[in-house]
């Protein structure tokens, strides 16, 4: 098994919560990132982060161990934020909602919360494909483990991963 999640898999598949928090709590924030970049609203991020954490816990009689145990959380993540998406009537709408727009003179944004703002709705821009890939990548996993998780050729993830990069230097400059 990849890393040393071995030991505290095998102790949470019997149950000790205390070993399950000790595989969650590093991957934890990587996952509400993945979550609320697919989602685009703390609500629905935080929703499918919970989901997340349920389902880790109540499959971890399925995890392989073939990935780390970061890559596995991070897979079942992207897979519960856009099941949250897919629950809402409109795809587009929900990526970059009106109420998300900073009102840089009624709430005091400052250059860097700007900055993201860009940087979600340049995401935004992409492909599903090459949004999922890049994130997953960005949040920490190799090429190798976003093609496992995104069940696609290595060389497809590559050439995705090129492609978002170069079209968000070209939207943001």
């Amino acid at each position: 098994m990849p890393g040393d999640d071995s030991a505290l898999v095998a102790a949470a598949r019997s149950g000790d919560p205390e070993a399950f928090r000790q595989l969650w709590q590093p991957v934890e924030r990587r996952a509400f990132g993945l979550c609320f970049h697919l989602t685009a609203n703390r609500p629905d991020a935080l929703d499918a982060l919970q989901d997340t954490q349920i389902a880790a816990w109540k499959g971890l009689d399925r995890f392989e161990g073939r990935a780390p145990f970061a890559a596995w959380v991070l897979a079942i993540a992207r897979n519960s934020a856009l099941s949250v998406v897919r629950r809402r009537s409109s795809h587009d709408d929900l990526l970059f909602p009106e109420a998300a727009e900073p009102r840089a003179a009624e709430s005091g944004f400052d250059e860097t919360v700007a900055g993201l703002v860009d940087l979600r709705r340049a995401l935004g821009t992409l492909s599903p494909a090459h949004r999922s890939a890049l994130l997953l990548w960005a949040g920490g996993l190799t090429y190798e483990q976003t093609a496992a998780t995104l069940e696609v050729p290595l060389n497809t993830v590559k050439v995705w991963i090129f492609r978002g990069r170069q079209s968000l230097r070209e939207l943001l400059g």
